[in-house]
C-alpha cells in the first residue's frame, strides 16, 4: 500500500506519516538513503553551467547543469540526483536542497529543443525511452561521475510530465540485479500515454524478477490540468504488481499540472533523505 498524504496533512503533520512498503519490509533490503545535513552556518551551494553532451543513443546534444555543495571535496562522496528538463526544474530543485541545508550533487540534464520539443516527447516514451536511458547511464552519468565525487549507491532521478513518464520507464528496465537509480520521482508523470504499453512493462519486469528496489515518489496534481487520475493509476499498478523491497510514496496537492513541481518538492526532498 502506498502513502496518501494531502497537501494540508503534510504541513499539519509536519511530514510524519508511517512508512507503508509493497511487499518486504526494510528487514529484506529495502533502501533508506542517508544524506547528511548541515547544521553549522550555512553556505549555499554553486551553480554552474557545463558544456554540453553528445549522445551516441539519441544522436542530439544536452545543455547541462550541475550545483556542488559549498564545502565540494572531492575526498568524500555525495549522493547525486539528475534531473530532466533541467531548463524549467534545475533551479527549484538545488533551491530546496539549499533549503534543507542538504550536502547533495545535482546534476541537471536539459533538453534538446526542437519543434514544439518533439525530441522531449519521442524519447520519454517507449522505445525510445531505451535509448534515453542508455545515454544517461553509459554516456552522461560516467562523465559526471568521473568528474564528480558522486555516491554510486545512492543515485535519484526526477522527471516532470513526459519525463516523470521516463522516470516510471526508467523503473522498470533497469538492471534487476544491479539498478542503476535507487530512487525514483516522479512528478505529474503523463502515465496517460502508455495505457497499453505500461502495464505489460510491468508485467515483463514481474516475471524477470519479483524484487524491485527503489524509493519510488508519485507526485499528482489534483487541481485542473493535472495527471492525478494517471499517477493513481500507475501506482495502482505497481502496488498490484506486489514487487518486494519497493518503497512506495504518492503525494496530492490541489496544484495544476505546472505549478506541482515547486509546491512539492520540499517533500519530495524530506521524504529522500530526511526520514
Amino acid at each position: 500500500m502506498a502513502h496518501l498524504l494531502t497537501q494540508g496533512l503534510i504541513s499539519a503533520l509536519l511530514f510524519i506519516s508511517v512508512l507503508f512498503v509493497v511487499g518486504c519490509g526494510k528487514e529484506d533490503g529495502a533502501i533508506a538513503p542517508s544524506v547528511e545535513q548541515v547544521n553549522e552556518e550555512f553556505r549555499p551551494g554553486e551553480r554552474h553551467q557545463l558544456n554540453a553532451i553528445s549522445s551516441n543513443y539519441t544522436g542530439v546534444s544536452y545543455p547541462l547543469k550541475v550545483y556542488l555543495p559549498h564545502n565540494y571535496d572531492a575526498g568524500k562522496q555525495f549522493p547525486v540526483i539528475y534531473v530532466l528538463d533541467a531548463e524549467w526544474r534545475f533551479e527549484t530543485v538545488a533551491d530546496s536542497i539549499d533549503k534543507n541545508r542538504l550536502e547533495v550533487i545535482l546534476v541537471g540534464v536539459e533538453n534538446y529543443v526542437d519543434e514544439q520539443y518533439k525530441h522531449r516527447e519521442d524519447y520519454s516514451q517507449w522505445p525510445l525511452a531505451k535509448d534515453y536511458f542508455d545515454f544517461l547511464t553509459q554516456e552522461l552519468a560516467p562523465v559526471i561521475e568521473s568528474t564528480y565525487s558522486t555516491d554510486a549507491t545512492n543515485r535519484t532521478i526526477m522527471g516532470h510530465s513526459l519525463t516523470g513518464l521516463f522516470v516510471g520507464l526508467a523503473l522498470l528496465i533497469d538492471d534487476h540485479h544491479s539498478p542503476f537509480f535507487h530512487h525514483h520521482v516522479s512528478f505529474d508523470g503523463s502515465f496517460w500515454a502508455h495505457r497499453d504499453i505500461t502495464p505489460q512493462l510491468i508485467n515483463d519486469r514481474l516475471s524477470v524478477h519479483p524484487v524491485l528496489k527503489s524509493r519510488m515518489i508519485l507526485v499528482a496534481a489534483t487541481a485542473s490540468p493535472g495527471n492525478a487520475r494517471y499517477v493513481n493509476w500507475f501506482e495502482q499498478l505497481l502496488t498490484t504488481a506486489g514487487f518486494s523491497q519497493l518503497e512506495l510514496y504518492r503525494y496530492e496537492y490541489e496544484k495544476a499540472h505546472i505549478p506541482v513541481v515547486a509546491e512539492s518538492i520540499d517533500d519530495v526532498i524530506m521524504t529522500l533523505y530526511l526520514r
